[in-house]
């Protein structure tokens, strides 16, 4: 039987691993970080994280889980004995090179198949291939996707944090790019280019949004044909309104040290004790992925995907989502679903829709709006 090797877990992975165990999809090892013992979860079946006994564990055409980032070492690791593996963190160069023999062994890499990144791949996906049954040459498209965490009773800070802030400071401190009036614009530093973004809820939020990640490799994952006019397409994060006010200091930070590594972890270690999570403390995972076709001027084609989740006494709804869309990896690479090679996130069409709609239920507010129709319906 297929060994699942769940590596780092915390009570982050609780909600993933347990619906695991409950499919008994395999034969599941849960690997704990900092010697935790998790509760709920069987004591056998647990044992501290250690890459010497990890190594000793894993055998050929198990599945490896490593939903937080590493130093890339668990991913060779699976390389070397012959294991797939399903990662949360967004694709480097560094990672590709590290399983870039995967299909020459016939071994499957998911990565960036978390909340964010993650949720939005599978909802772009979604609409583009909506789209395609319908492209004009003629069109021109607007592509926007953006998605984070945010408390859902917020200070004057307006964001607080269930990780470490280094990773976010480390995007705050590189520079972003985007398609803007059909060409390519950038800035030094994401937080240049904030902006106001209305969200599309039952009960419509004005949120911030700023590109946080290059859209250009992208574009080209979610399936857009080389050959569609896009005037403008961005990737990147939403925020609480205000956001850009409360965050004032840090970003006159990073523009005065920039990636200085020593800076951004002194930075970090501040904001982690200043702005943490309390236990209990209900947060909210935002998604907003949109894409419009316009012909002559005028919108003739636009959907959207928008989620709200909320957390709570039943957890953080950050964890939760980013260990069921981890448990979702798993069960797809223990099924044979994913074809040998690295890949970001799933592009079956089945796949996506349905983990789609394991995503919708779990979410507090998960919907596909179509523009156009309800525009229509709202005149009739």
């Amino acid at each position: 039987m297929t060994t699942i090797h769940w590596v780092q877990a915390g009570t982050d992975a609780l909600f993933g691993l347990n619906r695991l165990i409950r499919d008994d999809a395999a034969d599941i090892r849960v690997w704990t970080r900092d010697g935790q013992t998790l509760d709920k979860v069987a004591p056998e079946i647990q044992r501290a994280y250690d890459p010497e006994a990890l190594w000793a564990a894993v055998k050929p055409g198990d599945i490896i889980v490593a939903p937080r980032p590493t130093e890339l070492a668990i991913a060779r690791l699976a390389m070397e004995r012959g294991a797939h593996l399903a990662v949360g963190w967004h694709v480097s160069n560094r990672l590709r090179e590290a399983v870039g023999v995967a299909a020459e062994k016939g071994l499957s890499v998911l990565a960036e198949v978390g909340m964010v990144p993650g949720i939005e791949h599978l909802m772009a996906r979604d609409l583009v291939n909506d789209y395609k049954q319908d492209a004009q040459p003629d069109d021109v498209l607007h592509f926007s996707c953006y998605g984070g965490g945010m408390p859902k009773y917020p200070d004057n800070f307006r964001h607080k944090f269930n990780t470490s802030p280094l990773s976010l400071l480390n995007a705050l401190a590189t520079p972003t790019s985007w398609i803007g009036d059909g060409e390519r614009q950038s800035a030094d530093f994401p937080f240049e280019v904030i902006r106001n973004h209305d969200l599309n809820l039952p009960t419509p939020e004005r949120h911030q949004v700023y590109p946080h990640y290059d859209v250009a490799p992208y574009l080209d994952a979610y399936g857009f044909d080389p050959n569609w006019t896009i005037a403008n397409a961005e990737r990147g994060a939403i925020r609480l309104k205000g956001w850009d006010e409360g965050w004032a200091d840090v970003f006159a930070s990073i523009r005065e040290t920039g990636k200085d590594a020593d800076a951004l972890s002194s930075l970090s270690d501040e904001l982690w004790e200043e702005h943490p999570y309390v236990e209990g403390e209900a947060d909210r995972a935002v998604l907003s992925v949109s894409l419009r076709a316009e012909a002559g001027g005028e919108t003739r084609w636009h959907k959207e995907w928008v989620m709200d989740a909320t957390g709570g006494r039943n957890g953080s709804a950050r964890y939760r989502l980013n260990s069921l869309m981890m448990a979702l990896a798993a069960e797809a690479l223990a099924t044979g679903r994913i074809q040998p090679g690295l890949h970001i996130g799933v592009t079956d069409p089945d796949l996506i829709a349905n983990w789609l709609i394991d995503v919708t239920h779990e979410a507090s507010h998960s919907r596909r709006i179509n523009h156009l129709r309800d525009a229509e319906d709202a005149a009739a």
